[in-house]
This record gives structure tokens, C-alpha cells and sequence, in this order.
């Protein structure tokens, strides 16, 4: 285990040493060309996922942090040696006793006045800092996540830079590190847990481009409350999201691409292909059409996010949320479809199937869990001012659907855009009617609790919101591309929204 991930670090190394189209990998494309940033880190998926997450760690999450929160005296003392990675990064934000609810983290990091420095302190074992990537064994910095007081006031979640090991690799004063040992994949990534002890900082340790502290001690923020800081604190989140779901993508496509090669070229029982069996193109083909439905749905998203002058936050964030859960939750699905459709040749690690499965089996809680990102993007929809005017759903045209033998893509888009409305205004209607009986604060509690006792249904209108728009995605592709591929892509559109019905329609 050891050896292989001081085997990742040395390929990552490799990769930074190359050059590409005139110039090397540099993390400040994080900002500054962000298409070029991502691209490159997406083709580490194609070799080795260990490699892809450690980079992501290291240069997205750890990097981008810097990048984006960071302001230039950040930039010039370590983004220089992160591109090289003489100084390995981590992200300490993931504690023991809060994942998912980040704004509950309790590190503390109090400012001392006297001396112009921050302390940075685990009050108790659920604040350690936990499942932290690039932690074991390698990472020397780390961007801390910590509830900020000054003058005895406290400011919210803020971000530290705090070296964890020197440059000899010897871990630091204050700081205690566990190695997490061997997982179940992902074995190239070194994770670890984190204490730190009174750690002292110096006032630069603090990411201040939106926040800071003057040597007087006095807090100033262009941001005025701690809920809207937070919220820049963490929006960084998005990309590591992007790049999760588009690895989940990019791995249905090696698993489809492998399985269904095999499947056309494997007879059995006599000269008749597998692929043939009716069973075998069950189990393939929709995983095919849905691979193109997220590929093309994290397409359109990285031009909401990059290409865009100005980027529409809110349309940013819920479609990022969902593809990251749709994509990664289909990816667990077709991968065991692909294995299992080779047989026992699926078995082989040199198949690359299984290998994928194992390491990629975190993607569907790390960078967010997947059934809370669903539940934001229900929650977005909820809170949308259009959703107060929608209508119950009333009957389709179901004399137009039963009078042809063939029904089109722009019906199959209404039908699944009908069940988007439908859960809507079922999870509308049962918080409305909860609240309607209290008032103020009790109002509020009530609807929550009703939100909270609709779970199944807010998880399924998120899976239906990114179907919706995935199939609507799929039908302009198949618009705006030349007549063959066309024809595919919207045959593959008619098995997507058709088995995504089919799906919906059994539970």
C-alpha cells in the first residue's frame, strides 16, 4: 500500500513535468482558464483513479482553495511549489463528527492579538479532522476549515493555511496524524485524521479575499453575514463536483465501451453472439444512453459554469449537485451491469471494470452525499417563486399517445417533465399544509418536518429534475448534429427517457 501510493505521487509528478500544448500544468488555471484546468485532470480518470483524486485533492480542492479565497501574498508562497508538488496539499474540512453539515465543524481558530497569530484547536475527538486525502503520508500543507472568534466574537467557518509536516516530511508542533491504513479501493490515496493542538499560525494563514483580520485584531468582511459568508467559503465545492460526476461518466464510457465490444464479439451456445439476447441488451444499452445523457449534461453545465460571462450561481450549483449524483449512482449501476455482462472475464483486474468498481465506490458520499445533494436540488426547486403557481398535474393527451405506434422524443421530454411537476407540488402541497396550522417559527419547523417526512419523494424529484433536463439536452444534441449521428443520439434519447419512465413507473 505504501509502495503504491509513493508510486501515484511519482506519476503525478510526471504529469506536472510535462509539457502540454507549449506549457506545463499550472494550478492557477483554476481561475485563470478553467476549461484547460479541468480537461487535464480529467484525462488522469482514463489511467488510474487514485492518481485522479490525489490530484483533485492537491490542486482542486487544497489549490482552488487557495486560488479562489486567497489573495496574491497566498498565491506567490505556495502555489509555486503545489504546481511542482514539492508542497503537497490536503483539505481539512471533513470532521469526524460532521460531514455533510460543514457549517457545524467545531476546530476552533481564535486570534491572539498579542502575538498576531491564530490558534487552531480540536476542542474534541468528533472535530478531528477525518477521511482527509493526501493526509497519511505526503501532505506538508493543509486548508484548514475553522470556526473563526475574534475579540471574543465569532465570525463563522473560515479557511487556514497550516503546515502539517516540514519539508522533511516530519510532521509538526501540535499536529497528530493517524494514517487511515487500507481501504476498500482508492489505496493509491493516502487519507488520514487530523488533531491539531494549539497550533499557532501566522496572521497571513488566513485566506482573506473576503475576510480579514488587521494587526490590530479588528474583522472586516464585504461579505455582512456569516451565512453568506459561508456560503463563498465552500462555493469552491462546485468544481470538485464537476470533475467528480464527469469521472463517473468518464467511466461508463470505458465500462460500456469494454463490455459491449466483448458482448458483439463472445458466442455462446452455438455461433449466436451474446449481445444478441434480448437479457444482454437489457442490462447494456440503457446504461449507454444514460451515459450519453449525463456526458451531455455535464457538458452543458461546464458551459453554464466557464463559458459563461456571467455565471448563473443558483443554475450552477443544483445541476452540479445532481449530475454529481445521478452520474456517480449510475456509474455503481452500469459498472456491475458491465462486469457482469462479461462474465468471468469482468473478474480480471486487467478487465479494468472491476478495479474501477472498487476504487470509485466513494463518489457516491465524498464531494458531497449524494441523497443530500439531491435534496438541495429538490430544495432549490421548492423555494423557486414559480413552483407557488404550478397546478396539479392533469391528464396527458393519452388519446395521441394510444393512437400511434411511435411516440416522439418531445413527448417522452413531457412525460418526465409531467413527473417533475407532479412530485413538486405533492412535496409543496404536504409542507403547505403542515405550516398552515402554526405560525412564525412554528410555521417553518413544520414545514421542514414535512419535507423531512417526504425524503423518498425529494430524492426522486431530484433524479427527476436532471433526467428532465438531461433528455431536453439530449433532443437539441440530436437537433443540431449531422443526420447520421443524429439518428443515434436521438435513438439513444427515446432508450434513455424510455427506460428512465419505465424505472419511475415500477416503484
Amino acid at each position: 500500500m505504501m509502495d503504491f501510493r509513493e508510486q501515484t505521487l511519482q506519476r503525478l509528478k510526471r504529469f506536472v513535468s510535462t509539457d502540454f500544448c507549449g506549457r506545463k500544468f499550472d494550478v492557477r488555471d483554476y481561475l485563470n482558464d478553467p476549461r484547460r484546468f479541468m480537461a487535464l485532470l480529467e484525462c488522469l480518470s482514463y489511467s488510474d483513479y487514485s492518481m485522479a483524486i490525489k490530484a483533485g485533492v492537491h490542486f482542486t480542492l487544497c489549490g482552488g482553495t487557495i486560488c479562489k479565497l486567497g489573495t496574491a501574498k497566498h498565491h506567490e508562497a505556495y502555489l509555486p511549489r503545489m504546481n511542482t508538488l514539492d508542497l503537497p496539499g490536503c483539505f481539512g474540512m471533513t470532521e469526524l463528527g460532521h460531514g455533510s453539515n460543514v457549517m457545524g465543524i467545531e476546530t476552533t481558530a481564535v486570534y491572539d492579538s498579542r502575538s498576531q497569530e491564530f490558534v487552531i484547536n480540536t476542542p474534541n475527538n468528533e472535530a478531528s479532522k477525518y477521511w482527509i486525502g493526501g493526509s497519511g503520508q505526503h501532505g506538508k500543507l493543509c486548508a484548514v476549515f475553522a470556526q473563526l472568534t475574534v475579540n471574543n466574537k465569532w465570525e463563522g467557518p473560515h479557511v487556514f493555511m497550516v503546515r502539517i509536516r516540514d519539508d522533511q516530511g516530519r510532521i509538526t508542533p501540535g499536529v497528530r496524524i493517524k494514517d487511515h491504513g487500507p481501504k476498500m479501493g482508492l489505496n493509491g490515496v493516502d487519507n488520514g485524521q487530523i488533531w491539531f493542538d494549539n497550533v499557532r499560525t501566522s496572521r497571513d494563514a488566513m485566506l482573506d479575499r473576503f475576510a480579514s483580520v488587521d494587526a490590530q485584531g479588528n474583522y472586516s468582511s464585504p461579505i455582512p453575514t456569516v451565512s453568506a459568508r459561508f456560503g463563498t467559503m465552500v462555493g469552491g465545492l462546485t468544481t470538485g463536483r464537476i470533475l467528480i460526476g464527469q469521472g463517473a461518466v468518464t467511466a461508463c464510457m470505458i465500462g460500456t465501451t469494454i463490455a459491449i465490444r466483448y458482448s458483439v464479439q463472445r458466442p455462446q451456445f452455438g455461433d449466436k453472439l451474446i449481445m444478441d439476447y434480448l437479457s444482454h441488451q437489457r442490462r447494456l444499452l440503457p446504461g449507454l444512453a444514460v451515459t450519453y445523457a449525463m456526458q451531455l449534461g455535464m457538458k452543458r453545465l461546464k458551459v453554464a459554469a466557464f463559458d459563461t460571462p456571467k455565471p448563473d450561481g443558483k443554475f450552477v450549483h443544483v445541476l452540479s449537485a445532481g449530475l454529481k449524483a445521478a452520474a456517480t449512482w449510475s456509474r455503481v449501476e452500469i459498472l456491475q451491469n458491465c462486469r457482469e455482462c462479461c462474465g468471468g472475464m469482468g473478474f480480471l483486474a486487467a478487465n479494468k471494470i472491476g478495479p474501477m468498481k472498487t476504487d470509485m465506490d466513494v463518489d457516491v458520499t465524498f464531494e458531497g452525499d449524494n441523497t443530500v445533494m439531491m435534496q438541495q436540488v429538490a430544495r432549490a426547486l421548492l423555494d423557486d417563486r414559480a413552483t407557488s403557481r404550478l397546478n396539479s398535474v392533469g391528464p396527458f393527451d393519452r388519446v395521441a399517445l394510444a393512437a400511434s405506434s411511435f411516440i416522439t422524443n418531445q413527448q417522452l421530454h413531457k412525460l418526465l417533465a409531467l413527473h417533475e411537476q407532479h412530485l413538486v407540488v405533492t412535496i409543496r402541497d404536504a409542507m403547505q399544509s403542515a405550516a398552515s396550522g402554526a405560525s412564525g417559527r412554528n410555521a417553518a419547523a413544520a414545514a421542514q418536518a414535512a419535507f423531512d417526512d417526504n425524503l423518498d419523494l425529494v430524492v426522486e424529484l431530484g433524479w427527476a429534475h436532471v433526467e428532465k433536463l438531461c433528455m431536453g439536452y439530449m433532443i437539441d444534441e440530436a437537433r443540431a448534429a449531422p443526420a447520421g449521428a443524429g439518428a443515434g443520439i436521438g435513438a439513444l434519447a427515446q432508450l434513455f427517457a424510455a427506460t428512465r419512465i419505465e424505472k419511475r413507473a415500477a416503484r
